[in-house]
């Protein structure tokens, strides 16, 4: 299955705004946004454009932030369960990671990144979580080419299948630097009760909420 059709039949609703970000490189800027603390939205909401449309088109603009947002929710409703629950969008289950497909969404969430360069140069260089950098590091783009090791494959399908559990740490984190306590603990626990406040920090039942996605 070729990338564009994989990551549309998943991602991209018939009426999906043509100016957003593609599919795959969206799902890793907003899983980026959700693993960077202390972003507001004003921060992050143009990152969401490829093209971004005029400002005299209110009603296109609502529609594609609507159509963002929700595919936001469903990631955060993703994060709700844990590991191994959590799936980024290059996942297919049971099959190993297509290195294209990762490489464009590893681009969405390096765009995230940058928009907190102190936060993740720290991360980058503790020693507790330099590792996690290191897993996105072999799917980046780089301006100049250079010779790669003879395992540069096999160790990039050793990351990719590393990422979404590290992925999932990192969420945790940023939930704690956040001081977002009740969704911590619902990612903790694996699950909510049904009238539980949804995990994903929403502020409403769990029912009403990710349980209705």
């Amino acid at each position: 299955m070729s990338t564009s059709t994989t990551s549309s039949a998943i991602l991209m609703p018939l009426d999906r705004d043509p100016g957003l970000l593609p599919p795959l490189e969206m799902d890793g800027y907003l899983t980026g946004l959700l693993v960077t603390p202390h972003l507001d939205s004003s921060d992050w909401v143009m990152g969401l454009w490829r093209e971004p449309p005029a400002s005299n088109d209110p009603a296109r603009i609502e529609q594609a932030l609507r159509q963002a947002l929700a595919h936001r929710r469903k990631i955060e409703a993703s994060f709700a369960k844990g590991w191994p629950g959590f799936m980024p969008a290059y996942c297919e289950p049971g099959q190993r990671a297509d290195h294209d497909m990762v490489r464009i969404w590893v681009k969405g969430f390096w765009t995230a990144m940058k928009l907190a360069p102190s936060y993740w140069s720290a991360i980058a260089e503790d020693h507790r979580t330099a590792t996690f950098v290191a897993l996105l590091a072999g799917f980046m783009e780089v301006s100049e080419p250079f010779e790669e090791r003879d395992d540069a494959e096999e160790i990039r399908d050793q990351h990719a299948a590393l990422l979404p559990r590290a992925l999932v740490g990192m969420r945790k984190l940023a939930l704690m630097r956040d001081d977002r306590k009740a969704t911590l603990k619902g990612m903790e626990t694996g699950k909510a009760g049904r009238n539980d406040p949804c995990p994903c920090g929403s502020g409403k039942k769990y029912k009403r909420c990710c349980a209705a996605l």
